[in-house]
Protein backbone atom coordinates (compact mmCIF):
# COMPACT_ATOMS: atom_id res chain seq x y z
CA UNK A 1 0.00 0.00 0.00
CA UNK A 2 1.27 3.33 -0.61
CA UNK A 3 2.57 5.76 2.18
CA UNK A 4 0.27 8.67 2.85
CA UNK A 5 2.02 11.65 4.69
CA UNK A 6 -2.09 13.09 5.63
CA UNK A 7 -2.76 9.23 6.71
CA UNK A 8 0.56 9.57 8.94
CA UNK A 9 -0.14 13.06 10.35
CA UNK A 10 -4.06 11.75 11.46
CA UNK A 11 -2.96 8.50 12.63
CA UNK A 12 -0.46 9.91 14.58
CA UNK A 13 -2.13 12.24 15.97
CA UNK A 14 -4.79 10.47 17.26
CA UNK A 15 -1.80 7.72 18.54
CA UNK A 16 0.27 9.99 20.36
CA UNK A 17 -2.03 10.82 23.41
CA UNK A 18 -3.76 7.77 23.39
CA UNK A 19 -0.08 6.17 24.18
CA UNK A 20 0.41 8.40 26.80
CA UNK A 21 -2.71 7.36 28.08
CA UNK A 22 -1.79 3.43 27.97
CA UNK A 23 1.50 4.79 29.43
CA UNK A 24 0.19 6.43 32.04
CA UNK A 25 -2.32 3.78 33.06
CA UNK A 26 0.94 1.10 32.98
CA UNK A 27 2.71 3.60 34.94
CA UNK A 28 0.21 3.35 38.03
CA UNK A 29 1.40 -0.18 38.27
CA UNK A 30 5.08 0.35 37.64
CA UNK A 31 5.04 3.29 40.43
CA UNK A 32 3.43 0.46 42.65
CA UNK A 33 6.36 -1.58 42.05
CA UNK A 34 8.69 0.93 42.06
CA UNK A 35 7.86 1.84 45.70
CA UNK A 36 6.91 -1.26 46.78
CA UNK A 37 10.34 -3.51 45.65
CA UNK A 38 12.13 -0.76 47.64
CA UNK A 39 9.98 -1.62 50.37
CA UNK A 40 10.77 -4.81 50.47
CA UNK A 41 10.91 -7.58 47.83
CA UNK A 42 8.31 -10.08 49.51
CA UNK A 43 6.04 -7.09 49.16
CA UNK A 44 6.33 -6.67 45.78
CA UNK A 45 5.70 -10.74 45.19
CA UNK A 46 2.35 -9.72 46.66
CA UNK A 47 2.08 -7.20 44.21
CA UNK A 48 2.79 -9.45 41.89
CA UNK A 49 0.59 -12.28 42.31
CA UNK A 50 -2.30 -10.03 43.10
CA UNK A 51 -1.95 -7.99 39.78
CA UNK A 52 -1.64 -11.17 37.38
CA UNK A 53 -5.23 -12.12 38.86
CA UNK A 54 -6.76 -8.37 38.85
CA UNK A 55 -5.52 -7.82 35.54
CA UNK A 56 -6.64 -10.94 33.72
CA UNK A 57 -10.06 -10.05 34.64
CA UNK A 58 -10.09 -6.46 33.68
CA UNK A 59 -8.90 -7.63 30.75
CA UNK A 60 -11.84 -9.83 29.89
CA UNK A 61 -13.96 -6.45 30.31
CA UNK A 62 -12.03 -4.61 28.37
CA UNK A 63 -11.85 -6.43 25.57
CA UNK A 64 -15.36 -6.40 25.52
CA UNK A 65 -15.60 -2.72 25.34
CA UNK A 66 -12.96 -3.57 22.29
CA UNK A 67 -16.30 -4.14 20.14
CA UNK A 68 -16.62 -0.02 20.63
CA UNK A 69 -13.96 0.06 18.82
CA UNK A 70 -15.82 -0.58 14.77
CA UNK A 71 -18.86 0.97 15.55
CA UNK A 72 -18.23 4.15 17.09
CA UNK A 73 -15.52 4.20 14.73
CA UNK A 74 -17.53 3.34 11.48
CA UNK A 75 -20.17 5.72 12.82
CA UNK A 76 -17.94 8.86 12.71
CA UNK A 77 -16.91 8.17 9.32
CA UNK A 78 -20.49 7.95 8.18
CA UNK A 79 -21.52 10.79 9.83
CA UNK A 80 -24.17 9.24 12.23
CA UNK A 81 -23.36 10.24 15.97
CA UNK A 82 -26.22 8.30 17.23
CA UNK A 83 -25.47 5.20 16.77
CA UNK A 84 -22.29 5.93 18.30
CA UNK A 85 -23.75 7.20 21.01
CA UNK A 86 -25.78 4.15 21.67
CA UNK A 87 -23.25 1.89 21.67
CA UNK A 88 -21.92 4.10 24.33
CA UNK A 89 -25.34 3.88 26.54
CA UNK A 90 -24.69 -0.19 25.79
CA UNK A 91 -20.94 -0.17 26.96
CA UNK A 92 -21.68 1.61 30.40
CA UNK A 93 -24.27 -0.56 31.10
CA UNK A 94 -21.81 -3.58 30.25
CA UNK A 95 -19.38 -2.15 32.21
CA UNK A 96 -21.36 -1.49 35.28
CA UNK A 97 -22.82 -4.93 35.22
CA UNK A 98 -19.05 -6.84 34.32
CA UNK A 99 -18.31 -4.57 37.88
CA UNK A 100 -21.21 -6.26 40.37
CA UNK A 101 -19.93 -9.63 38.78
CA UNK A 102 -16.28 -9.67 39.01
CA UNK A 103 -15.65 -7.55 41.80
CA UNK A 104 -17.10 -9.92 44.22
CA UNK A 105 -15.01 -12.73 42.51
CA UNK A 106 -11.78 -10.72 43.24
CA UNK A 107 -12.48 -10.72 46.81
CA UNK A 108 -13.08 -13.85 47.22
CA UNK A 109 -10.18 -15.45 45.05
CA UNK A 110 -7.86 -13.18 46.77
CA UNK A 111 -9.28 -15.02 50.33
CA UNK A 112 -8.22 -18.59 48.87
CA UNK A 113 -4.97 -17.41 47.30
CA UNK A 114 -3.68 -20.65 48.72
CA UNK A 115 -5.23 -22.59 46.17
CA UNK A 116 -2.44 -21.13 43.72
CA UNK A 117 0.39 -23.34 45.66
CA UNK A 118 1.93 -19.94 46.20
CA UNK A 119 4.67 -19.71 49.37
CA UNK A 120 2.57 -18.75 52.74
CA UNK A 121 4.41 -15.68 52.82
CA UNK A 122 3.34 -14.55 48.96
CA UNK A 123 0.26 -15.12 49.98
CA UNK A 124 -0.14 -12.77 52.76
CA UNK A 125 1.40 -9.88 50.85
CA UNK A 126 -0.87 -10.44 47.85
CA UNK A 127 -4.65 -10.98 49.92
CA UNK A 128 -4.75 -7.55 51.16
CA UNK A 129 -3.45 -5.98 47.79
CA UNK A 130 -5.65 -8.01 45.65
CA UNK A 131 -8.69 -7.29 47.90
CA UNK A 132 -8.27 -3.94 48.39
CA UNK A 133 -7.08 -3.61 44.60
CA UNK A 134 -10.62 -5.12 43.69
CA UNK A 135 -12.93 -2.39 44.32
CA UNK A 136 -10.83 0.26 41.68
CA UNK A 137 -13.13 -2.53 38.79
CA UNK A 138 -15.86 -0.54 38.57
CA UNK A 139 -14.33 3.40 37.97
CA UNK A 140 -12.20 1.32 35.70
CA UNK A 141 -14.50 -0.34 33.30
CA UNK A 142 -16.53 3.02 33.58
CA UNK A 143 -13.66 5.35 32.87
CA UNK A 144 -12.57 2.59 29.54
CA UNK A 145 -16.05 3.08 28.27
CA UNK A 146 -16.55 7.14 28.37
CA UNK A 147 -12.30 7.13 26.94
CA UNK A 148 -12.73 4.42 23.95
CA UNK A 149 -16.02 6.57 23.50
CA UNK A 150 -13.99 9.79 22.28
CA UNK A 151 -11.31 7.66 21.24
CA UNK A 152 -13.69 6.65 18.24
CA UNK A 153 -14.07 10.49 17.86
CA UNK A 154 -10.46 10.85 17.59
CA UNK A 155 -10.77 12.67 20.90
CA UNK A 156 -8.07 11.68 23.25
CA UNK A 157 -5.95 14.68 24.91
CA UNK A 158 -7.95 15.35 27.72
CA UNK A 159 -7.80 11.94 28.48
CA UNK A 160 -4.23 11.47 28.58
CA UNK A 161 -4.12 14.99 30.60
CA UNK A 162 -6.48 12.98 33.49
CA UNK A 163 -4.44 9.78 33.29
CA UNK A 164 -0.96 11.89 33.70
CA UNK A 165 -2.66 13.89 36.47
CA UNK A 166 -4.13 10.63 37.98
CA UNK A 167 -0.18 9.30 38.01
CA UNK A 168 1.53 12.34 40.00
CA UNK A 169 -1.20 11.70 42.29
CA UNK A 170 -0.36 8.24 42.76
CA UNK A 171 3.32 8.37 43.46
CA UNK A 172 2.27 10.57 46.34
CA UNK A 173 -0.23 8.47 47.29
CA UNK A 174 2.32 5.37 46.89
CA UNK A 175 5.12 7.09 49.14
CA UNK A 176 2.23 7.73 51.72
CA UNK A 177 0.91 4.43 52.20
CA UNK A 178 3.47 1.84 51.10
CA UNK A 179 6.32 3.02 53.72
CA UNK A 180 4.36 5.10 55.57
CA UNK A 181 5.27 9.03 55.27
CA UNK A 182 3.52 12.13 56.63
CA UNK A 183 1.95 10.78 59.39
CA UNK A 184 0.45 7.73 57.59
CA UNK A 185 0.84 4.00 58.60
CA UNK A 186 2.66 1.84 56.62
CA UNK A 187 0.76 -0.45 54.51
CA UNK A 188 2.95 -2.05 51.92
CA UNK A 189 1.74 -3.34 49.07
CA UNK A 190 -1.87 -2.85 50.82
CA UNK A 191 -1.00 0.89 50.75
CA UNK A 192 0.03 0.78 47.15
CA UNK A 193 -3.59 -0.50 46.00
CA UNK A 194 -4.85 2.46 48.20
CA UNK A 195 -3.34 4.66 46.18
CA UNK A 196 -4.27 3.36 42.84
CA UNK A 197 -8.06 3.11 44.14
CA UNK A 198 -8.00 6.70 44.82
CA UNK A 199 -6.86 7.24 41.50
CA UNK A 200 -9.16 5.38 39.39
CA UNK A 201 -11.90 6.85 41.65
CA UNK A 202 -10.52 10.25 40.24
CA UNK A 203 -10.12 9.52 36.36
CA UNK A 204 -13.90 8.37 36.25
CA UNK A 205 -15.26 11.70 37.40
CA UNK A 206 -12.95 13.35 35.21
CA UNK A 207 -13.47 11.91 32.09
CA UNK A 208 -17.25 12.44 33.41
CA UNK A 209 -16.78 15.99 33.53
CA UNK A 210 -14.76 15.64 29.61
CA UNK A 211 -18.00 14.10 28.58
CA UNK A 212 -20.35 16.43 29.70
CA UNK A 213 -17.91 19.50 28.57
CA UNK A 214 -18.39 18.02 24.93
CA UNK A 215 -22.11 17.87 25.27
CA UNK A 216 -22.28 21.04 26.16
CA UNK A 217 -21.12 21.94 22.58
CA UNK A 218 -24.94 20.09 21.30
CA UNK A 219 -27.29 20.84 24.03
CA UNK A 220 -27.76 22.89 27.08
CA UNK A 221 -29.00 19.75 28.90
CA UNK A 222 -25.72 17.84 29.11
CA UNK A 223 -26.50 16.00 31.98
CA UNK A 224 -29.95 15.05 30.86
CA UNK A 225 -28.54 14.22 27.81
CA UNK A 226 -25.87 11.46 29.78
CA UNK A 227 -29.27 10.08 31.51
CA UNK A 228 -31.03 10.13 28.10
CA UNK A 229 -27.74 7.55 27.11
CA UNK A 230 -28.22 5.41 30.24
CA UNK A 231 -31.75 5.19 30.19
CA UNK A 232 -32.57 3.64 26.58
CA UNK A 233 -33.41 0.26 26.35
CA UNK A 234 -31.52 -0.97 23.11
CA UNK A 235 -31.56 -4.75 23.12
CA UNK A 236 -30.10 -4.99 19.29
CA UNK A 237 -27.16 -2.49 20.10
CA UNK A 238 -26.46 -4.60 23.13
CA UNK A 239 -26.43 -7.41 21.40
CA UNK A 240 -24.13 -6.28 18.64
CA UNK A 241 -21.39 -4.77 21.16
CA UNK A 242 -21.89 -8.12 22.80
CA UNK A 243 -21.10 -9.92 19.21
CA UNK A 244 -18.23 -7.87 18.39
CA UNK A 245 -16.68 -7.32 21.61
CA UNK A 246 -17.10 -11.41 23.18
CA UNK A 247 -14.18 -12.45 20.54
CA UNK A 248 -11.89 -9.73 21.82
CA UNK A 249 -12.73 -10.48 25.07
CA UNK A 250 -11.42 -13.50 24.87
CA UNK A 251 -8.60 -13.01 22.72
CA UNK A 252 -7.02 -10.33 25.55
CA UNK A 253 -7.81 -13.32 28.48
CA UNK A 254 -6.14 -16.25 26.00
CA UNK A 255 -3.33 -13.57 25.81
CA UNK A 256 -3.37 -12.56 29.33
CA UNK A 257 -4.03 -15.48 31.06
CA UNK A 258 -0.68 -16.95 29.42
CA UNK A 259 1.09 -14.87 30.78
CA UNK A 260 -1.03 -14.35 33.84
CA UNK A 261 -0.83 -18.68 34.22
CA UNK A 262 2.74 -17.77 33.51
CA UNK A 263 3.30 -15.94 36.95
CA UNK A 264 1.15 -18.52 38.86
CA UNK A 265 3.45 -21.17 37.97
CA UNK A 266 6.83 -18.70 38.50
CA UNK A 267 4.75 -18.75 42.44
CA UNK A 268 6.01 -22.21 43.10
CA UNK A 269 9.64 -20.91 41.90
CA UNK A 270 9.55 -18.85 45.15
CA UNK A 271 9.43 -15.08 45.84
CA UNK A 272 12.83 -13.62 44.70
CA UNK A 273 12.40 -15.56 41.27
CA UNK A 274 8.48 -13.59 41.07
CA UNK A 275 9.67 -10.50 41.78
CA UNK A 276 12.15 -11.20 39.36
CA UNK A 277 9.65 -12.33 36.86
CA UNK A 278 7.10 -9.07 37.94
CA UNK A 279 10.37 -6.69 36.92
CA UNK A 280 11.17 -8.03 33.76
CA UNK A 281 7.23 -7.85 32.70
CA UNK A 282 6.69 -4.99 34.01
CA UNK A 283 9.19 -3.49 31.74
CA UNK A 284 7.91 -5.60 28.68
CA UNK A 285 4.78 -4.14 29.45
CA UNK A 286 5.67 -0.87 29.73
CA UNK A 287 7.00 -1.18 26.25
CA UNK A 288 4.34 -2.53 24.73
CA UNK A 289 1.46 -0.12 25.81
CA UNK A 290 3.55 1.89 23.04
CA UNK A 291 2.12 -0.50 20.19
CA UNK A 292 -1.45 -1.13 22.57
CA UNK A 293 -2.17 2.71 22.06
CA UNK A 294 -0.86 2.62 18.24
CA UNK A 295 -3.26 -0.69 17.59
CA UNK A 296 -6.41 2.01 19.18
CA UNK A 297 -5.65 4.50 17.07
CA UNK A 298 -5.58 2.12 14.42
CA UNK A 299 -8.54 0.83 15.07
CA UNK A 300 -10.25 4.06 15.15
CA UNK A 301 -8.88 4.74 11.65
CA UNK A 302 -9.41 1.84 9.85
CA UNK A 303 -12.99 2.32 10.92
CA UNK A 304 -13.29 5.39 9.79
CA UNK A 305 -12.18 5.29 6.40
CA UNK A 306 -14.53 1.90 6.36
CA UNK A 307 -17.75 3.94 7.36
CA UNK A 308 -16.74 6.23 4.42
CA UNK A 309 -16.94 3.78 2.57
CA UNK A 310 -13.32 3.96 1.51
CA UNK A 311 -11.35 0.58 1.62
CA UNK A 312 -8.40 1.50 0.08
CA UNK A 313 -7.83 3.82 2.53
CA UNK A 314 -8.99 1.67 5.23
CA UNK A 315 -5.89 -1.18 3.89
CA UNK A 316 -3.45 1.94 3.92
CA UNK A 317 -4.14 2.97 7.36
CA UNK A 318 -3.46 -0.76 8.91
CA UNK A 319 -0.52 -1.61 6.67
CA UNK A 320 0.88 2.04 7.69
CA UNK A 321 -0.10 1.53 11.31
CA UNK A 322 1.63 -2.31 11.44
CA UNK A 323 4.95 -0.52 9.80
CA UNK A 324 5.07 2.44 12.68
CA UNK A 325 4.31 -0.53 15.25
CA UNK A 326 7.67 -2.40 13.70
CA UNK A 327 9.61 0.52 13.27
CA UNK A 328 9.09 1.36 17.49
CA UNK A 329 9.67 -1.66 18.82
CA UNK A 330 12.70 -2.20 16.75
CA UNK A 331 13.91 0.73 18.74
CA UNK A 332 12.37 -0.55 21.52
CA UNK A 333 14.51 -3.81 21.28
CA UNK A 334 17.81 -1.68 21.01
CA UNK A 335 17.32 0.06 24.04
CA UNK A 336 16.44 -2.89 26.27
CA UNK A 337 19.46 -4.88 24.66
CA UNK A 338 21.82 -1.88 25.70
CA UNK A 339 20.83 -0.91 28.88
CA UNK A 340 19.77 -4.12 30.73
CA UNK A 341 21.01 -3.30 34.36
CA UNK A 342 20.16 0.42 34.26
CA UNK A 343 15.88 -0.39 33.38
CA UNK A 344 16.42 -3.05 36.16
CA UNK A 345 17.70 -1.05 39.05
CA UNK A 346 14.83 1.53 38.84
CA UNK A 347 12.94 -1.77 40.60
CA UNK A 348 15.66 -3.00 43.02
CA UNK A 349 18.77 -3.10 44.28
CA UNK A 350 18.89 -6.91 44.97
CA UNK A 351 21.74 -8.30 43.28
CA UNK A 352 20.74 -11.84 42.81
CA UNK A 353 16.90 -10.27 41.40
CA UNK A 354 19.12 -7.96 38.46
CA UNK A 355 21.57 -11.74 37.62
CA UNK A 356 18.45 -13.23 36.89
CA UNK A 357 16.66 -11.01 34.96
CA UNK A 358 19.44 -9.63 32.54
CA UNK A 359 18.86 -12.68 30.82
CA UNK A 360 15.24 -12.46 31.14
CA UNK A 361 15.46 -9.18 29.49
CA UNK A 362 17.39 -9.92 26.55
CA UNK A 363 14.45 -12.39 25.73
CA UNK A 364 12.24 -9.53 25.77
CA UNK A 365 14.37 -7.74 23.11
CA UNK A 366 13.88 -10.92 21.06
CA UNK A 367 10.59 -10.86 20.91
CA UNK A 368 9.18 -6.96 21.32
CA UNK A 369 9.02 -6.65 17.08
CA UNK A 370 6.91 -9.74 17.31
CA UNK A 371 4.75 -8.51 20.27
CA UNK A 372 4.19 -4.76 18.34
CA UNK A 373 3.19 -6.13 15.48
CA UNK A 374 0.34 -8.96 16.21
CA UNK A 375 -1.12 -6.47 18.22
CA UNK A 376 -1.29 -3.68 15.75
CA UNK A 377 -2.61 -5.99 12.75
CA UNK A 378 -5.44 -7.42 15.96
CA UNK A 379 -6.42 -3.21 15.90
CA UNK A 380 -6.34 -3.37 11.65
CA UNK A 381 -8.47 -6.09 12.14
CA UNK A 382 -10.59 -4.72 14.53
CA UNK A 383 -11.32 -1.74 13.03
CA UNK A 384 -13.26 -3.68 9.79
CA UNK A 385 -14.78 -5.16 12.60
CA UNK A 386 -12.75 -8.47 12.58
CA UNK A 387 -12.65 -9.82 16.27
CA UNK A 388 -12.30 -13.35 15.69
CA UNK A 389 -9.41 -13.53 13.93
CA UNK A 390 -7.04 -12.65 16.67
CA UNK A 391 -8.91 -14.87 19.45
CA UNK A 392 -8.04 -17.83 17.09
CA UNK A 393 -4.54 -16.98 16.56
CA UNK A 394 -3.71 -15.93 19.73
CA UNK A 395 -5.50 -19.66 21.17
CA UNK A 396 -2.99 -21.68 18.64
CA UNK A 397 0.05 -19.59 18.97
CA UNK A 398 -0.25 -19.42 23.00
CA UNK A 399 -1.40 -22.62 23.62
CA UNK A 400 -1.10 -24.85 20.66
CA UNK A 401 2.93 -23.71 20.81
CA UNK A 402 3.92 -21.31 23.59
CA UNK A 403 2.66 -22.95 26.90
CA UNK A 404 3.42 -26.01 26.44
CA UNK A 405 7.08 -25.46 25.43
CA UNK A 406 7.31 -23.07 28.36
CA UNK A 407 5.85 -25.10 30.13
CA UNK A 408 8.09 -28.12 29.63
CA UNK A 409 11.09 -26.15 29.38
CA UNK A 410 10.97 -25.11 32.98
CA UNK A 411 9.65 -27.77 35.13
CA UNK A 412 10.40 -30.92 32.96
CA UNK A 413 14.09 -29.99 31.82
CA UNK A 414 15.11 -27.66 34.33
CA UNK A 415 15.72 -24.08 32.79
CA UNK A 416 13.21 -22.61 34.97
CA UNK A 417 12.25 -18.88 34.75
CA UNK A 418 14.23 -18.60 31.19
CA UNK A 419 12.16 -21.65 30.08
CA UNK A 420 9.06 -20.04 30.83
CA UNK A 421 10.06 -16.77 28.78
CA UNK A 422 11.37 -18.64 26.41
CA UNK A 423 7.83 -20.04 25.51
CA UNK A 424 5.87 -16.61 26.15
CA UNK A 425 8.52 -15.67 22.84
CA UNK A 426 7.47 -18.19 20.77
CA UNK A 427 3.65 -17.72 21.50
CA UNK A 428 3.59 -13.79 21.05
CA UNK A 429 5.83 -14.74 17.63
CA UNK A 430 3.46 -16.73 16.21
CA UNK A 431 0.60 -14.58 16.67
CA UNK A 432 2.42 -11.71 15.07
CA UNK A 433 2.79 -14.05 11.73
CA UNK A 434 -1.06 -15.33 11.61
CA UNK A 435 -2.31 -11.78 12.32
CA UNK A 436 -0.12 -10.06 9.40
CA UNK A 437 -1.07 -13.25 6.84
CA UNK A 438 -4.76 -12.40 7.88
CA UNK A 439 -4.63 -8.91 7.32
CA UNK A 440 -2.71 -9.03 3.86
CA UNK A 441 -5.68 -11.76 2.95
CA UNK A 442 -7.86 -8.74 3.51
CA UNK A 443 -7.55 -7.30 0.21
CA UNK A 444 -9.19 -9.82 -1.49
CA UNK A 445 -12.49 -9.27 0.31
CA UNK A 446 -14.49 -6.38 1.03
CA UNK A 447 -16.37 -6.92 4.48
CA UNK A 448 -19.82 -4.81 4.87
CA UNK A 449 -19.89 -2.51 7.53
CA UNK A 450 -20.83 -4.18 11.03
Amino acid sequence: MPFSRTEARQLFRLAIPVIISQVGAMTMGIVDSIVVGHYSSLELAGVAAGNSIFWMIVMIGFGLLHGMDPIVAQAHGAGQTEDAERCLGSALKMGFIFSLIFTPIIYIVSRNLWILGAPDDVVRAAEPFLRTLGWSLWPLMIYGALSRYWQGFEIAFPFTATVLFANLLNWFGNYAFVPGHWGFQAYGAQGAAFATTLCRIFTLFAAIGISIYYWRKKTDKPWAHLWSILARKDHEMDRKLFRLGLPASMQILLEVFAFSFTTIMVTRLGARTLATHHIVLNIASFAFMFPVGLSSAIAVRVGYHRGRGNYQAALAAGWQGILFAFLFMSFSALVLFLFPEFLLRFFTEDAEVIRIAGGIIFLCALFQVFDGVQVAAAGALRGLGDTKTALYTNLLAHYGIGLPVGLTLCFVMGKGLMGLWIGLALGLSFTAIFNTIKWRQKKRALPAPV
